[in-house]
């Protein structure tokens, strides 16, 4: 056949938007088109693969003082689902497509127990998930693939563990006595959920506070790779260049509504492991005039893909800060893993 014949597979899915919830059903057609001459294969299938990518160096030196370092690329399933086509029966020495259009329904169920798309395909580290159509040829043929990635989240239901509803307390404080409370209304939130937190500040010697910034950091281990983001940040408008004695605020702020995979870690694989954290945590940085004298507080937080209650009641992103008093409370947060591992 003629070059180019890749071009002639197309995997079409039933929904726009190639994106997938763990559990999920991922279906389509494959179409495949003859072009020109006939297309001689033994077997033609689709796969679904879900791997983490990650990177490792390796330094070898030649034994006169020079050394060279490589990267390699290391690849591990921990999902693979095949559904067969057309294949070889007994007796039967090839398949013959003549010039034409073909086609072929597919569904895969998903797992539950799998974690987030992490990062871009090509990018590393990652957790990836792509259908790969291969048309096996005869021996001294190169095999034809096509391949389509997509999106998966785990479900992570917030409702399943009222530790995320649970109020936690934070708090720091720097050389200058400056003694930073707060609260966070609980630590379990879904992307456009409102944030809402209160804290107070104590400064008996009434050093200047320049400023505080509000970060939501997200970071994530892939086997021996690790990388973090800032996915928000954030100027406090109230408390701009104040050195008062007692200061007492509260503040709101939305989750970016956007897709961002949840929480999770994940460890399995097919025949090697394949270990995957993701953890996402607020930062409050405190910037203070004088040297040394800035310091921050960081509060784990995490971060579902079901919500509490409907969010078509929540209020639109804003920073709505306002006067009040700061609520009491002596219960502790609960321990980040632990929680992690009840919501799955």
């Amino acid at each position: 056949m003629g070059c180019g014949f890749s071009n002639g597979i197309v995997i079409n899915l039933d929904r726009t938007i190639s994106f997938y919830y763990g559990g999920e059903s991922v279906s389509g057609t494959v179409q495949l088109n003859v072009i020109e001459g006939k297309l001689e294969a033994n077997e033609i299938y689709i796969a679904l693969t879900g791997e983490i990518g990650y990177v490792t160096t390796r330094t070898v030196s030649n034994g006169r003082g020079q050394t060279t370092t490589y990267t390699e690329y290391h690849h591990i399933p921990f999902y693979f689902a095949r559904i067969t086509f057309a294949k070889l029966s007994d007796g039967q020495e090839k398949l013959i497509y003549e010039q034409g259009q073909y086609s072929w329904p597919f569904q895969i169920l998903l797992s539950d127990l799998i974690p987030p798309t992490i990062n871009l395909p090509q990018s590393y580290p990652h957790v990836r998930y792509y259908l790969q159509v291969v048309i096996v040829k005869p021996w001294y043929k190169l095999n034809t693939k096509e391949t389509k990635y997509i999106t998966v989240f785990p479900c992570v239901n917030l409702l399943r563990n009222p530790q995320c509803l649970r109020t936690t307390l934070f708090g720091n404080q720097n050389r200058k006595e400056i003694n930073f409370k707060g609260t966070l209304n609980k630590i379990g939130f879904v992307p456009g959920e409102l944030l809402i937190a209160t804290f107070e500040f104590s400064n008996p010697r009434r050093v200047l506070i320049q400023s505080i910034d509000l970060l939501i950091l997200q970071s994530f281990q892939i086997r021996c790779n690790s990388r973090e983001s800032t996915i928000l940040e954030i100027t406090l408008p109230n408390i701009i260049d104040r050195n008062d004695e007692h200061i007492q605020e509260i503040f709101s702020v939305n989750i970016p509504a956007i897709q961002l995979p949840p929480s999770y870690d994940f460890q399995g694989g097919l025949q090697s492991i394949a270990d995957v954290h993701l953890r996402y945590r607020l930062k409050f940085s405190v910037k203070v005039q004088g040297m040394f004298t800035n310091f921050h507080v960081e509060v784990p937080i995490i971060l579902g893909t079901e919500p509490y209650f409907d969010l078509n009641q929540q209020q639109q992103p804003s920073l709505n800060p306002s006067i009040i008093s700061c609520p009491s409370h002596t219960d502790q947060p609960p321990d980040y893993e632990t929680v992690i591992q009840n919501i799955k």
